[in-house]
């Protein structure tokens, strides 16, 4: 016992320092290891009827406008008809009939030679281009190809005018003052409106037209363009640089004018 006690006075100090290291490690780990019990409520099954409306605060900005809106409606009525924003004649709103953006009435004499003239600007316009392609080996004749002349004309006119104007909303519109599809034929004034994909969208083009009835230039108007893809804006200039007008001696050599494009959503 003496002993015992002999050690312990001998000890003290480091029998003290080892019994606090273990109390400190004791609690540390304690500490270091205490997980907090969460209580989980049952959970309670409810229909979709059940459940508690959506509090959500729908703002003027958030509702779809009627402009919006068409951008994605499949179904407009829109025809495919040429329509010339200058046109006097009565207008129809009539499905069954064959419109035509003008009418062949005056001198057939006068109109006989207008076309004799178209086609002697045609074969002076081609003999430029190809002189031109001459001087330089980097000229694209991809612009001049596409003007050419179809060997077999495609009449969308029904071949005779008709008595009345078309009425309503058309693919091609355009606004020439005195100026009319080359031949009276609408296919000149041609038509990319089932050409983008499934998206409604208004393009209008400015044009310049030389006396000869060739387009030169095409630019779109921003401001009167409205849903237009890029596809819509591509092909809108395209197609404005292909449409031929008739000859007119009397047109100045840059006339200006419009060509609105409607691009309809095809099934």
């Amino acid at each position: 016992m003496d002993k015992l006690l002999d050690f312990i006075e001998r000890h003290k100090y480091g029998i003290v320092v080892t019994i606090a290291v273990h109390i400190g490690l004791f609690v540390y780990f304690q500490i270091a290891t205490y997980k907090e019990v969460v209580i989980f409520e049952p959970w309670e099954f409810r229909s979709a009827m059940d459940e508690k409306p959506d509090n959500i605060e729908i703002t003027p900005d958030q509702i779809q406008t009627p402009e919006e809106q068409s951008l994605f409606e499949p179904k407009k009525n829109v025809t495919s008809f040429v329509k010339d924003e200058n046109d006097t004649r009565e207008r129809s709103n009539k499905r069954n009939v064959n419109y035509t953006s003008s009418s062949q009435s005056g001198d057939p004499e006068q109109m006989e030679r207008d076309y004799e003239q178209s086609v002697k600007d045609e074969i002076r316009r081609k003999r430029e281009a190809r002189e031109a392609r001459k001087e330089s080996s980097s000229t694209n004749a991809k612009t001049e190809n596409q003007k050419k002349t179809p060997k077999k004309e495609r009449n969308y006119g029904g071949g005779a005018s008709s008595e009345k104007a078309v009425g309503g909303e058309t693919m091609v519109s355009f606004s020439l003052r005195n100026r009319h599809p080359l031949n009276h034929n609408d296919w000149y004034i041609r038509n990319p409106g089932y050409t983008c994909g499934n998206v409604n969208g208004v393009v209008t083009v400015a044009i310049t037209v030389d006396e000869g009835g060739n387009v030169t230039t095409a630019t779109v108007i921003d401001a009167q363009t409205k849903g237009a893809t890029p596809c819509m804006l591509k092909r809108a200039q395209d197609y404005a640089l292909q449409s031929r007008f008739n000859y007119s001696a009397k047109a100045p050599k840059k006339q200006e004018g419009t060509i609105t494009y409607q691009f309809v959503y095809n099934e």
